[in-house]
């Protein structure tokens, strides 16, 4: 501070943060009285308000609780109504592609007749054919793909009553290639017709030979 500054000066250029601080204290001291002389002047004693302060504090509780208790159902309904939807998309999937099932066997069926057939006698080239029916068969099973669904039609893999619905079996030692069996079990000899399944659901068993 110079020489000229007189104190007047000093206290006007003194930060206003102070000063603000300087009337929050007060208004917290006056604030502070104000409750102090309510409480003296209340008729009932000091154990009486204690004792209304703590029926406020656990009706305070109680409010507080069943706030939480409403806002856990309805997170728990919010993630019941999704996952219901989901299931809902699902299944109206699955019966798309069940109708498409058909379709997929008779091309299947169709390629398999096309490389039976002597294209020679026919005058066709049957191997022609049956490549554009596996071709349009393929495309089918990729549409089917991009809603999860898998095809299951693997030969000499355990046979599995989840996934293989068998209608024939034969004697393992008679079938060419075989081992004769062992102690994994059964096994899947040939497909008869393919099965599908969507993530852990089976749209259709594959229907099977088993090699026992």
């Amino acid at each position: 501070m110079s020489d000229e500054q007189t104190a007047e000066d000093f206290v006007e250029d003194a930060p206003p943060v102070a000063a603000e601080t300087s009337d929050e204290a007060v208004e917290v001291a006056d604030a502070a009285a104000a409750l102090e002389t309510r409480a003296e002047s209340d008729p009932r004693s000091r154990v009486e308000l204690l004792g209304e302060l703590e029926q406020v504090e656990l009706q305070r509780d109680e409010y507080l609780d069943d706030l939480r208790r409403s806002h856990a159902d309805f997170d728990n309904y919010r993630k019941r109504v999704a996952r219901d939807g989901a299931l809902q998309r699902d299944h109206g999937r699955a019966d798309v592609v069940n109708a498409l099932l058909d379709v997929l066997d008779d091309l299947d069926r169709v390629a398999a007749a096309a490389d039976a057939l002597d294209g020679a006698s026919l005058h066709v080239d049957v191997g022609a054919v049956a490549s554009g029916i596996r071709v349009v068969a393929e495309k089918a099973q990729r549409a089917l793909a991009t809603f999860g669904v898998e095809r299951v039609d693997a030969t000499g893999v355990p046979f599995d009553p989840t996934f293989h619905d068998a209608v024939q079996q034969v004697d393992a030692d008679a079938v060419e290639g075989s081992d004769g069996g062992d102690a994994t079990g059964p096994t899947v000899h040939q497909v008869l017709r393919a099965g599908y399944r969507q993530a852990d659901r089976v749209l259709r068993p594959a229907m099977v030979v088993v090699a026992q």
